[in-house]
């Protein structure tokens, strides 16, 4: 930080300022010279140090403290007592623990007191002095802290930085992953029946691969509004987001590529709440790309329930006869996060020799988003 550059410096200069001040308001000659030699004693003792605390402190401390409590004690100047505040600031600033820098203020706060018990010795203005040195004391305390605050708000912010570029990405990831795993999974149900279809149905393997081919396109074209969005980062995306008004069109896109799923739903899926609607939605999207694709022609019940303070949504598939296969987890992931970010609830497992996913969504007028 620019303090630890600066401050040290300043210390030195006023120092040697100081000592010159007080060598030349000396009215002898010998005490000229031994406020300067004290001077230049303190000032190389700074100098050697470099605020780079690689000196022990009681050895600071007994360098640049002796030679100012000698000028004092020896009634040459008064106003070297200045000196030792800044001998003060000094050692508090380059001290590495609290111990030491209480320390540092304790001893200089005593030096002027005990010259005034000294015998035959008259300081007059130790009440005062000693005040400076205190007030000295705890005001390089409490720049230390700060200096230790400003630190710590800097990282603190870098912290935060990196966390939401991570969010962000997270975000991103999770809208491209429900883009992009239900299209292909629609396109590679499609696919696969045009292959099994083109020996003895031609007609139907066109058809077939021109409904994949529509969706591929509409897909792309999503995906290309979604990043423009994302990329825009306004309030008002330029494609609409997907609700459960749009779940009837997804179950029937699966169905038309080759399987069988059921839709049953109870309420107005019109008139769900868009945050909580897309969620919901999300749900039933990545459960259908993935009963599609670990139990593919098995059959898959998809229930939706619009209750008064949530929505609940079940996706079912038997399995084929089958233990469910274990995928890599994204997806339960993704769809956790979505519900539990608007204090919802999502389990998902085996259930006989099926899959069973089961979330529930608070309404927007009962459940607020987790900070």
């Amino acid at each position: 930080m620019q303090d630890e550059v600066w401050l040290p410096r300043a210390i030195v200069l006023a120092t040697a300022v100081v000592g010159a001040l007080c060598a030349v308001t000396e009215p002898t000659g010998a005490g000229r010279t031994e406020v300067a030699a004290a001077t230049v004693v303190i000032v190389l003792g700074m100098l050697a140090t470099g605020w780079r605390r690689a000196t022990w402190t009681p050895v600071l401390m007994l360098w640049l403290f002796t030679p100012a409590v000698v000028v004092i004690a020896r009634d040459r100047n008064e106003g070297f007592t200045f000196v030792l505040m800044l001998a003060l600031m000094f050692v508090i600033g380059q001290a590495p623990s609290p111990a030491w820098r209480s320390a540092a203020g304790v001893v200089a706060s005593l030096v002027p007191v005990s010259v005034h018990l000294l015998p035959d010795m008259q300081f007059d203005g130790w009440p005062y002095w000693t005040g400076g040195a205190l007030l000295t004391w705890f005001s390089v305390e409490q720049n230390l802290r700060f200096q230790r605050l400003v630190t710590e708000l800097a990282a603190t912010r870098d912290r935060l930085a990196r966390q939401a570029v991570l969010l962000e990405r997270r975000r991103i990831a999770a809208e491209m992953h429900d883009l992009v795993g239900h299209s292909l999974g629609v396109i590679l149900l499609h696919v696969t029946g045009a292959r099994r279809r083109v020996d003895d149905d031609p007609a139907a393997a066109r058809e077939a691969l021109a409904r994949a081919e529509q969706i591929g396109r509409a897909s792309l074209a999503e995906m290309r509004r979604t990043a423009a969005a994302l990329r825009n980062e306004t309030d008002n995306p330029t494609a609409p987001t997907p609700g459960m008004a749009d779940v009837p069109t997804l179950v029937a896109r699966t169905r038309e590529a080759g399987a069988q799923v059921v839709l049953e739903h109870d309420g107005d899926l019109a008139g769900i709440e868009p945050i909580v609607g897309l969620a919901a939605y999300r749900v039933v999207q990545e459960s259908l790309v993935n009963a599609t694709r670990h139990a593919p022609g098995t059959p898959v019940r998809v229930c939706v329930r619009v209750l008064p303070d949530a929505v609940e949504v079940e996706v079912v598939d038997t399995g084929g006869g089958h233990p469910p296969v274990a995928g890599s987890g994204v997806g339960i992931v993704g769809m956790r996060e979505r519900v539990e970010a608007l204090a919802g609830s999502l389990t998902a497992g085996p259930t006989g020799n099926g899959w069973r996913v089961l979330a529930r969504v608070p309404r927007t007028d009962s459940a607020g988003l987790r900070s």
